[in-house]
């Protein structure tokens, strides 16, 4: 099957906090961080590139050189060039593959390395985190933040690096280095503070809603996709100048990159899911799924869903599944629940687009009726969801769990 296809962004993201402490080591001949602050800029945006994976391994249709990752750096000193920084600054962590992470700004001229790291901390692991982001900031002081997240994603799963002194066994979300990943419990701790106002996911699956409720309380605005994203991902010299303006563009950016898959003339790599979502109506969103749940509404035998992958899936439209509890339940009380949980999801989702088919024409094909802009997960028996670590977080313990109460199904 073709490349393209195969080295999807899928598997992982996130990890635990370890300590808001980082210890960076450098190669002793390597530059380093300027000794005083250089004059803060509008707005300075940090790409958290891992691409010690499959997506910095693979060959590359039509590229000189092997991974993904660099030809988005090449993308990116492209729309350098073109003028698309402004006056702002672009920062990127890369760790390609089988290398020695390094810090490195991107300019018109080309790359310049800030810094070389070691390899005893994984780069997703949370104390690298933490450590890359006081760097970045240090090396690009700005009035402003945005991130960007690169790497392969699998959205909630808690299954990666378990940082949490509290927890047990292998909890997994944001980002692969080899076999390691970070959940998205640790994502929030480690982002907890850090003064973005963003955070763009250019990886798989991490549209979710239980994504946005775990990062609500960290970051302003928030894009992802909830399917599977192509290995190319974003084209950064088209969405740059977007998310480098001092008032950043979400919705540009997202919206442009949709429009880059969805004019692809084979309809098989016409394949894009794409949101923008407003983390201040994140709340409001929960109070009106957690008032559907206090209903303990039941879903009908035999109910699908909107998938978002064809085999194994773990995630499903939003509103098509709060619909199907909504209408196996019945009634005014039910309809009015409903209406509120739509409303909510409008005003969290800023943006939404959805090419009609996932992957047409292959076996993996996914027909896409309806797309909200936030998936979520069924839980569909009471165990169901200890496997994967999503009674851990936030979302099921302040929403979900409401509806599997004394009268909750399957108890």
């Amino acid at each position: 099957m073709d490349l393209f296809r195969n080295i999807l962004r899928f598997p992982a993201i996130v990890m635990a906090l370890l300590t808001l402490m980082c210890a960076c080591d450098f190669g002793e001949d390597e530059p380093e961080l300027p000794s005083e602050p250089t004059e803060p800029v509008g707005r300075s945006v940090l790409v958290y590139m891992v691409a010690n994976n499959s997506l910095g391994s693979s060959s590359v249709p039509g590229a000189d050189e092997r991974g993904y990752d660099r030809a988005d750096l090449k993308e990116m000193v492209a729309g350098a060039k073109s003028g698309a920084l402004g006056n702002n600054r672009l920062i990127v962590y890369h760790h390609a593959w089988l290398s020695e992470p390094r810090l490195i700004e991107i300019t018109a001229a080309g790359e310049r390395v800030i810094k070389v790291y070691d390899t005893e901390d994984s780069s997703v692991s949370a104390a690298r985190m933490n450590c890359v982001i006081s760097d970045f900031k240090a090396t690009a002081p700005a009035d402003s933040y945005g991130l960007v997240l690169w790497s392969h994603a699998s959205g909630w799963l808690e299954t990666g690096i378990n940082e949490d002194t509290e927890g047990a066994g292998r909890l997994k979300s944001f980002g692969v280095d080899r076999s390691k990943e970070m959940n998205v419990t640790t994502l929030a701790r480690v982002l907890d503070g850090k003064g973005f106002d963003y955070v763009y996911f250019d990886c798989c699956h991490m549209a979710g809603v239980e994504v946005a409720y775990q990062l609500r309380n960290v970051t302003g605005m928030m894009a992802g996709s909830v399917s599977e994203l192509p290995s190319p991902g974003m084209p950064y010299d088209r969405t740059l100048p977007y998310l480098m303006a001092d008032n950043a563009d979400l919705t540009g950016a997202a919206s442009t990159t949709f429009a880059y898959y969805n004019t692809l003339k084979d309809e098989f790599y016409r394949t894009c899911t794409i949101s923008v979502i407003s983390m201040e109506a994140i709340d409001e969103l929960a109070d009106a799924v957690g008032e559907l749940c206090d209903l303990h509404p039941e879903l009908r035998a035999g109910y699908e869903g909107q998938r978002f992958v064809k085999n194994n899936c773990r995630y499903y439209d939003l509103l098509h599944y709060l619909g199907g509890l909504a209408e196996n339940g019945g009634g005014d009380e039910f309809e009015q629940a409903y209406s509120r949980c739509e409303a909510a999801i409008r005003k969290a989702v800023v943006y939404e687009a959805a090419t009609p088919y996932l992957w047409e024409g292959d076996i993996t094909e996914v027909k896409i009726d309806t797309h909200c802009g936030l998936s979520t997960y069924i839980k569909r028996s009471a165990d169901d969801g200890d496997r994967y670590g999503y009674d851990r977080l936030d979302w099921w313990q302040d929403v979900m769990s409401r509806m599997w109460g004394e009268y909750g199904p399957e108890q």
